[in-house]
């Protein structure tokens, strides 16, 4: 009699430390899945907010078009000009205006939030600096005028 509630004791323990292990390596195996899920989302947003604000800027530059090239306009209270070319561009004591850009560029239905601006002059344009904004750790977007035209680029550093 002692040996078969010992062998039940004993099975109850082997089976609490079986399923202990297979919830552990569920956990494990779902977070190991989430931060590669998380890594791709995160890299799509990028990829999709640099698009958003292409779409953005050529759809100011139709409007350019279609209100027959005025030298300056304004959207949603922000005032602008442009380039030569028609794309959309606010200067401010002669460099661009970054933080007005982004605003002006960035979706508004659900606006994104950048962690830090970096506004450097690059070999890309002699007149205009280029924008850099951090997205999220290591992922950022470039928005840069080469040749008097917009570009937007998303791209990857290592994290430190």
């Amino acid at each position: 009699m002692l040996r078969a509630v010992a062998n039940l004791k004993y099975f109850a323990h082997v089976r609490w430390f079986v399923w202990s292990g297979v919830i552990f390596l569920m956990l494990w195996a779902l977070l190991v899945e989430w931060h590669r899920v998380n890594e791709e989302a995160e890299r799509t947003q990028v990829k999709l907010l640099a698009q958003s604000m292409s779409r953005s800027a050529s759809s100011l530059r139709q409007k350019w078009e279609l209100e027959n090239k005025p030298s300056y306009s304004k959207t949603n209270g922000i005032d602008y000009s442009f380039t030569h070319k028609g794309w959309p561009i606010i200067i401010q004591d002669d460099h661009v205006d970054c933080a007005q850009m982004w605003d002006l560029l960035s979706s508004r239905q659900s606006p994104v939030d950048y962690i830090s601006l970096i506004d450097k002059k690059n070999v890309r344009s002699e007149r205009y600096n280029s924008c850099y904004f951090q997205i999220t750790d290591g992922k950022w977007l470039a928005l840069f005028y080469e040749n008097e035209t917009i570009h937007t680029n998303s791209f990857l550093t290592l994290s430190e």
